[in-house]
């Protein structure tokens, strides 16, 4: 028998990747006469959101980091680092 926190870990990556691929369906990509519209840069930071809820995901179940607190931290703080820079990089077209 499989790993029941693993299952449970498999589950979340699909419910969070299903969200992330209707979010990107469902996003509104033109423009309004008046101005920007925020709601693709709105759904393109939800997006990094999941991606980085997923990544911390694979990172404490499927790596086994739960069990080790300094790699589990060092590991999310640099998987955090690389979203904010993603982030800003995806932002700076904007400012």
């Amino acid at each position: 028998m499989l790993n029941d926190k693993l299952i449970r870990a498999w589950i979340a990556l699909l419910v969070l990747s299903a969200t992330s691929t209707a979010v990107a369906i469902f996003i509104d990509r033109g423009t309004t006469a008046s101005g920007v519209d925020w709601s693709p840069v709105v759904a393109g930071v939800v997006i990094l959101l999941l991606a980085l809820i997923k990544g911390r995901i694979i990172l404490s179940r499927y790596l086994g980091l739960e069990t080790t607190r300094f790699w589990r931290r060092g590991f999310n703080t640099a998987l955090t680092l690389y979203a904010l820079v993603l982030l800003g990089l995806y932002l700076a077209p904007m400012l």
